[in-house]
C-alpha cells in the first residue's frame, strides 16, 4: 500500500523535460535544506501569476521530484545540479500553470466517475479487485489529497490529450490530438526510401604547406615590413584637425597629445604602434591609399589627419622601418598567420587545383589508386537518405568516419549534388568546414516503408508537435523566467 502511495500522481510527463510528476505528500525539508524557510519566493512569473517556491505548489512539486530523479540517477545534489533542478521545476510549472488556464477557459472538469476510474488502481488487492480494507487503511484527509491530485492529473491530461493525441483509438482512428492528412504522412514514411552511400576523400585546409607559405611572402613581401610608429586617435575630425595644427607649430608635444586625448584604439599607453607590420597598420585605415602618407614619415615627422576605422588619427615615425626577412622563421610564422587570417581563399585555391587533379586521375585510374597517389585516405560514408539536419524521423548520416562530413547534413551543396549523382559519379570538389572534398556515389538503396515505420513515425511527430509547443510556451512573453537571479540570490553559496 505504501508504494501505490508514494506512486500516487506521477503519470503526467510534462513536455520534454527529464520525467517530472504530480506527487502525492511532497514534503518539505529539500526547501528547508536549501535555505532556511525559503518558502515564498517568487522565481518568476507564466501571465502574471507567480512561480512560487511554498509547499504544495506545482513548482515544490516538481523541485522535489527532479531531485528525486537527479538521485536516482546517481547524479551529485551539489549547487550545479539544484540550479538545472530549479530550472527544469521552472518550466514544468510554467507548462503545467498555462495547461490548467487553458482547460479551465474551456469550462472542463473531470467528471465523479473519471476521477473514481482513475482513483480505484490505487485500491486494488493482488487479484485486481478492489479491495474495501487497503481503502479504509488511508487517512480521509489523504484520500481528499489524492482525489485533488487525481483531478489535476486529469485536467492536465485533458490538454495533453486533445493538442497531442492520447493512446486511445479506434482500428487505425486515433482519438484526439492533431490530425495529418495521408499524403503527409505517406511522404514522411518515405523519406528512408532511398538512401546512398559514398567514399570520400579530404584535403585539409590546415596543411597548407610551408613551401606555399614562403611562396607567398615572397611574392608579397612588403606587406611583412614593420614600421616605427607612434599614433594620436581621436573620434572628431576638427579635434583631430586641430591637434595636428598644435603639434606641427609646437605648441603641445606629439607624447603629452597623447596622454591627454589620443583614445589609444591602435598603440599602448604611451602611443606606439605594436601591431607595425604593414598589413596590420593598412587594416586599420578607412582608405587603404593614405598608407603612402605613413611609410613615408621619417624620424619625428607627423601625417596629415587620416581617418582610421575607429577615428580620426595621426601618425608619427619614430624610427626607420624593417624590412621582412624572408628566411627567418618568425617571419614565415608572421605570413602563416596572415594567410589563415586574412587569406583563406589563397588556401582554398591551393587544395581545389589538388583535388582537381585527383578527380582527373579518379576518372582515369580509379578512386583508390588516385587516392593512393594523392596520399590521401579513403573514408565511407553509410547509405542515408535525403535528410536536411539529421532530424529523427528519418536515418541519419553518420560521418564518424568521414570527419570532414561532421556537418554535411547541414550543407545543402552537398546534399543537393549528392543527391542528383549518378551512380559511379564523382563530384567536383566541394569546400566542407576546414576540408576540400570529393565523393563518389558508390550504392544506391531502395526499401519501402513498413508498418513498424509508419509506427515509429507517429511518435516521432507527436514527439515534435510537443517539442514545438514547449519552445512557443517558454519564448512566451508570458513567461519571465528570474531562476537564475533568485537562485544566486537565495540559495547559492557566497
Amino acid at each position: 500500500m505504501k508504494n501505490k502511495m508514494l506512486w500516487v500522481g506521477s503519470v503526467i510527463i510534462l513536455i520534454l523535460s527529464v520525467i517530472c510528476f504530480v506527487v502525492f505528500g511532497v514534503g518539505t525539508e529539500l526547501i528547508r535544506a536549501l535555505k532556511g524557510e525559503g518558502n515564498g519566493i517568487s522565481f518568476g512569473k507564466y501571465n502574471g501569476k507567480d512561480i512560487v517556491l511554498a509547499p504544495g505548489t506545482d513548482f515544490a512539486n516538481a523541485v522535489q521530484n527532479y531531485t528525486n530523479y537527479f538521485q536516482q540517477q546517481g547524479q551529485e545534489l551539489d549547487q550545479t545540479a539544484y540550479f538545472y533542478i530549479y530550472n527544469y521545476a521552472f518550466n514544468s510549472a510554467v507548462q503545467s500553470t498555462a495547461y490548467k488556464d487553458s482547460v479551465k477557459k474551456s469550462g472542463y472538469k473531470p467528471s465523479s466517475k473519471e476521477i473514481s476510474r482513475a482513483i480505484l488502481p490505487y485500491f486494488l488487492n493482488a487479484d485486481g479487485k478492489f479491495d474495501p480494507k487497503i481503502y479504509n487503511q488511508v487517512s480521509n484527509a489523504d484520500k481528499e489529497s489524492l482525489k485533488s491530485n487525481i483531478t489535476e492529473q486529469l485536467t492536465l491530461q485533458r490538454f495533453s490529450d486533445d493538442n497531442f493525441g492520447s493512446s486511445k483509438s479506434l482500428g487505425d482512428y486515433t482519438f484526439y490530438g492533431l490530425k495529418s492528412s495521408e499524403k503527409e504522412s505517406e511522404f514522411l514514411a518515405s523519406l528512408n526510401s532511398e538512401k546512398r552511400a559514398f567514399d570520400t576523400v579530404a584535403f585539409d585546409k590546415s596543411s597548407y604547406p610551408a613551401s606555399e607559405i614562403k611562396k607567398f611572402g615572397e611574392e608579397n613581401i612588403q606587406l611583412f615590413d614593420s614600421y616605427a610608429l607612434s599614433v594620436i586617435t581621436v573620434k572628431d575630425e576638427t579635434q583631430a584637425k586641430k591637434l595636428q595644427a598644435q603639434i606641427a607649430n609646437n605648441e603641445i608635444t606629439f607624447a603629452d597629445a597623447v596622454t591627454e586625448y589620443s583614445e589609444k584604439y591602435y598603440s599602448d599607453g604611451d602611443g606606439v604602434v605594436k601591431q607595425n607590420f604593414a598589413y596590420q597598420i593598412k587594416e586599420n585605415l578607412e582608405n587603404e591609399d593614405d598608407f603612402a602618407q605613413i611609410q613615408s614619415l621619417a624620424k619625428d615627422s607627423i601625417s596629415p589627419v587620416i581617418k582610421t576605422k575607429r577615428g580620426y588619427s595621426i601618425y608619427q615615425g619614430r624610427g626607420e622601418k624593417t624590412g621582412a626577412d624572408i628566411e627567418d622563421s618568425a617571419t614565415l610564422d608572421v605570413i602563416k598567420n596572415y594567410i589563415t587570417t586574412n587569406k583563406q581563399d589563397v588556401i582554398e585555391s591551393y587544395f581545389t587545383e589538388k583535388a582537381k587533379s585527383f578527380i582527373s586521375r579518379a576518372t582515369i585510374s580509379g578512386f583508390e589508386s588516385a587516392a593512393s597517389e594523392a596520399g590521401v585516405e579513403i573514408a565511407s560514408i553509410p547509405a542515408f537518405p535525403l535528410n536536411y539536419s539529421n532530424v529523427s524521423i528519418a536515418s541519419s548520416l553518420d560521418s564518424s568516419k568521414a570527419k570532414a562530413f561532421v556537418n554535411a547534413s547541414t550543407n545543402e551543396d552537398f546534399l543537393k549534388k549528392a543527391f542528383s549523382m549518378k551512380l559511379g559519379d564523382i563530384s567536383e570538389p566541394l569546400s566542407m568546414g576546414n576540408y576540400i572534398t570529393v565523393f563518389k556515389l558508390t550504392d544506391i538503396q531502395n526499401e519501402k516503408a513498413d508498418d513498424d515505420a509508419s509506427d515509429v513515425l507517429k511518435n516521432e511527430i507527436a514527439s515534435y508537435d510537443q517539442s514545438s509547443a514547449q519552445s512557443a510556451l517558454l519564448s512566451s512573453p508570458k513567461v519571465e523566467n528570474n531562476v537564475f537571479m533568485t537562485y544566486s540570490n537565495n540559495f547559492a553559496s557566497r
